[in-house]
């Protein structure tokens, strides 16, 4: 019973989705109808190929490389923020934040003096939020909104470029504020890459890009991807985020029942009909219950793709529940700097508050004078 509850009480959102999932289909029906197993299931062949890569210490490598290369505190927050912006384009947010931060505060457990450590850690996992919005498999909402509306991958990179092209200047800006002192740590250790171990999971990669693409079919991807990722690193496979696969799994249940409530349908169809009003509330909605839920919520009501991916991935931006990876950041940091982790949630909550105005501000006027 202790091992039960543990395993429960470590992921609230697993526990609290599983009950209400359970709940709607004693109400409703329990259907395997309601789950969308291809966003399962090309979840599972990417998880898979991710962990590969970070078990191999692939984001470690480049860190402690751009250790080397910075001089100053402003260089080295600088450097790691914009390696976990265009690391979690491909290997997700929580894994950029997962091996950049530890990185990051490691350096900075040798430099009493570095006075930008809040700082550098909020920007480092705003990046790596920013970063994975910008491909469709950068994060779990944009692949299931990706496959939920038939995007091509064209399309997905044309609506996110505004948005990749205001991520890059936001966060030069914010750099820019980082005091310019001299970096006083070096890096510890030699960086190296066995690149025979590489060769498997990067085409696994490529065979699930490919799905994602719609060249190739996605069961014969995930089986090929997984089959790879086995040979590679069976152990990879062992630490999968399962958690997060069943979390979707309750909601496709959820919404599955909730879709056929016919005035719950006629209140969200008449609350989000424009493009506008989806964006602000799928942002809105994002700061309370997370992105990825409210990605899968709103989803089946609404035609207006474009609106909710944009509102979904700003939506990660604000408070710490916005978006998972928010909360592993702050976990990280807690294990380095307990005694600061009021500090972080409060300069924490009022960057990310910041570039969630902004983001609003710009797309809401973007979308005025495009029409």
């Amino acid at each position: 019973m202790t091992r039960i509850h543990n395993f429960l009480k470590k992921d609230l959102l697993f526990t609290l989705s599983g009950l209400l999932a359970l709940a709607a289909c004693l109400i409703g029906r329990g259907s395997a109808g309601f789950i969308d197993f291809h966003v399962i299931f090309t979840l599972l062949g990417l998880m898979g190929v991710i962990k590969v890569f970070e078990r191999l210490g692939v984001l470690d490598y480049f860190a402690e490389k751009l250790i080397r290369i910075s001089d100053t505190n402003r260089s080295l927050i600088r450097n790691l923020t914009f390696l976990a912006f265009f690391s979690s384009m491909l290997l997700t947010n929580d894994i950029a934040i997962l091996t950049l931060l530890p990185v990051f505060l490691k350096i900075v457990q040798k430099s009493p003096q570095f006075k930008a450590k809040i700082a550098g850690s909020t920007l480092l996992i705003v990046a790596a939020n920013l970063g994975s919005s910008c491909l469709p498999f950068g994060n779990p909402q944009n692949l299931y909104l990706f496959e939920h509306y038939q995007l091509s991958f064209i399309d997905f990179c044309v609506l996110m470029l505004p948005f990749f092209c205001l991520s890059v200047a936001a966060l030069v800006l914010a750099c820019q504020f980082i005091p310019a002192e001299r970096l006083m740590i070096e890096a510890e250790n030699n960086p190296s890459l066995n690149m025979k171990n590489l060769v498997l999971p990067i085409a696994a990669m490529l065979v699930m890009i490919l799905s994602v693409l719609h060249v190739l079919p996605y069961e014969a991807a995930v089986v090929i991807a997984v089959g790879l990722t086995f040979i590679a690193d069976k152990g990879a496979l062992k630490e999968i985020d399962y958690r997060l696969l069943g979390t979707f799994v309750f909601f496709f249940l959820i919404v599955g029942n909730l879709s056929e409530v016919p005035a719950f349908i006629a209140v969200i169809q008449q609350t989000i009909g424009s493009f506008l009003s989806v964006l602000l509330s799928s942002a809105v909605l994002s700061q309370f219950i997370s992105n990825v839920p409210a990605a899968l919520l709103l989803a089946p009501f609404t035609d207006q793709g474009s609106a909710l991916i944009l509102g979904t991935n700003i939506g990660g931006l604000g408070t710490l529940l916005a978006s998972l990876a928010n909360l592993i950041g702050y976990k990280v940091f807690a294990g380095y700097f307990p005694q600061e982790k009021k500090r972080l949630f409060q300069l924490f909550t009022l960057i990310n508050l910041v570039f969630l105005a902004a983001f609003i501000v710009f797309f809401y006027l973007w979308y005025r004078i495009g029409g």
